[in-house]
């Protein structure tokens, strides 16, 4: 399941347990930054609503709102969570295929332009040929 997978990247990442009593409740730094995180990172790359990521480590939805928009401001302001934050929205778009999805796109969007501007050559012979039809008459 999506939700495990990326506790498990957090875990690999920041040696917190998110499946721990003790770290949802706890409001040190590091573990409100590490939920905030989740929470994030769910919303932003899945279609996971804020009251269900909740329901995932029992908290409201409310909460979840509330530390995923507090999220960004903290990432200006700390450069080690930054880099931090990186290394797990890397390795859970990974998980998920992104990058894969996105490299696909960008060759099939190079495609579709190449084959627009051969139409355009194509249809520019055709106006000629037209004209010349035309010219003729």
């Amino acid at each position: 399941m999506i939700t495990k997978d990326l506790k498990n990247i957090i875990k690999e990442e920041t040696t917190i347990d998110l499946d721990s009593e003790h770290v949802m409740h706890c409001r040190d730094r590091e573990n409100v930054e590490a939920r905030a995180m989740y929470y994030s990172l769910l919303r932003k790359y899945t279609n996971m609503t804020y009251l269900k990521i909740g329901k995932s480590v029992g908290k409201n939805h409310a909460t979840v709102m509330h530390a995923a928009n507090s999220l960004p401001f903290w990432l200006k302001q700390d450069e080690g969570l930054f880099n931090t934050y990186n290394r797990i929205s890397n390795k859970f778009r990974k998980l998920l295929g992104y990058d894969e999805t996105k490299h696909r796109i960008e060759l099939n969007i190079e495609a579709i332009l190449a084959q627009n501007l051969e139409l355009k050559r194509q249809y520019e012979k055709l106006q000629k040929k037209y004209e010349q039809i035309n010219m003729l008459d």
